[in-house]
């Protein structure tokens, strides 16, 4: 088949290379430059199984817009009733997810770090990564509500290990010590890889293995045709495709009004800052997250990046000063003397990013109603850890015409489209 990838951050590349391995013919269209740059840019990092299911999702409760971000979701929408009624029905989602979704969900985590490590194993991709993560709990009540969530992950298959303050401080030598640590949680294995430096390289494959990468070209419409689907392209003109696959981000919404069909979407901004590392010692081995604020500091190769909080709704725009001295308030906390602030204002990365979030909190996966039109979209939070199960799921369904590949509870459909 000629498939069509909408957009190229990580979970288009990884796509549009699975699709490519499955025999079809594949043209990915970008608006940018180049791939990764939006949500994929510059995140945390972190793509471990456990930290998806139980800490990368803010906790269901909404913070005021002039407080400083933490473990919930701050108000940025301003008295617009329509997010209010969306953030009631995905709070009410995350406290009442079905068993059929968790285990999508994992099977999702666990597809997804196989088919990374392979790729990764199987292309010789070289970008920054590292194992382990430790979650790290600054008093007894947040180690009490660690533990809890430690052993429903054990429960479930997934490993994460109870850790004492002296053990924690083992693991990561340069942990302050003069900062409060009752406890952590150990996530052993592949925990943190450099998202935009794997995207980058999974488009140098997808060109070296045949695959089509259209740069600076904007996708403006879709439209279904017998046999297969129309793109109507920024520069004027039509491309016609057996199929298309939405991996477009924030721009899919508007493609899928086009289509007729729901836009149950909010959009979620998160900040990260990356600095370089002054000295291995004093830095973390790979990554760690802070409970109490929801800061997450990881190691990617010389650099540190310390990312966190999430804002519902907001308007592009560029990094928040306030958020970014809050950032690098927490990697100063755990490790002070491991960035270099000092020298070029270059050499200091400051980043705000989006991401769009389905209604119930779960990625949209396989065709709309609209035949031809296939979604992977909607990742949230867990993008980079859900993106190379998804696009092997999804090319799954695609390739074998059985969309039972896919659970219901991931499914368009669920939502209406």
């Amino acid at each position: 088949m000629k498939i069509a990838i909408v957009g190229a951050g990580v979970n288009g590349l990884a796509t549009a290379h699975e699709l490519l391995l499955a025999g079809h013919q594949v043209t990915v269209y970008e608006r940018r430059a180049t791939a990764a740059e939006e949500g994929s840019f510059a995140p945390a990092g972190l793509l471990h199984p456990a930290w998806a299911l139980a800490w990368a999702q803010p906790q269901p409760r909404l913070l005021p817009s002039w407080s400083a971000a933490g473990p919930g979701l701050r108000w940025r929408s301003g008295a617009r009733l329509g997010v209010w009624a969306w953030w009631r029905r995905w709070r009410h989602a995350q406290r009442a997810r079905a068993a059929e979704a968790q285990a999508a969900l994992i099977d999702l985590l666990a597809m997804g770090e196989e088919r990374q490590a392979a790729l990764t194993a199987e292309l010789d991709l070289d970008h920054d990564r590292s194992d382990g993560l430790l979650v790290l709990a600054r008093d007894e009540r947040e180690f009490a509500r660690a533990l809890a969530a430690a052993r429903a992950l054990n429960e479930l298959g997934v490993a994460a290990r109870q850790r004492s303050a002296d053990e924690a401080r083992a693991l990561e030598p340069a942990l302050n010590p003069a900062a409060p640590l009752a406890g952590a949680i150990e996530l052993p294995g592949p925990a943190v890889a450099n998202c935009r430096e794997w995207t980058l390289l999974m488009r140098q494959a997808l060109l070296k293995a045949g695959g089509q990468f259209v740069a600076r070209q904007a996708v403006l419409a879709v439209r279904p045709q017998a046999g297969g689907v129309e793109l109507t392209l920024g520069d004027g003109a039509s491309e016609r495709h057996d199929a298309v696959v939405l991996c477009a981000g924030l721009d899919a919404p508007a493609l899928l009004r086009g289509l007729g069909l729901p836009t149950p979407f909010a959009t979620w901004w998160s900040h990260s800052l990356s600095a370089p590392m002054r000295e291995p010692v004093d830095a973390p081995l790979s990554g760690v997250l802070d409970l109490h604020t929801g800061v997450a500091v990881t190691r990617l190769g010389q650099r540190l990046r310390a990312s966190g909080g999430w804002d519902l709704g907001g308007a592009p725009g560029p990094a928040a000063k306030p958020e970014i001295a809050r950032l690098a308030d927490g990697l100063s906390h755990w490790f002070p003397a491991a960035a270099r602030w000092a020298g070029s204002p270059s050499a200091l990365q400051s980043w705000r990013g989006a991401t769009l979030v389905a209604a119930d909190g779960l990625p949209l996966l396989g065709e709309s109603r609209v035949p031809g039109v296939w979604l992977n979209l909607a990742h949230g939070p867990m993008g980079w850890a859900l993106a190379c199960g998804a696009a092997h799921r999804l090319t799954q369904a695609l390739t074998l015409g059985d969309p039972s590949t896919i659970v219901q509870a991931l499914r368009p459909a669920r939502l209406g489209l």
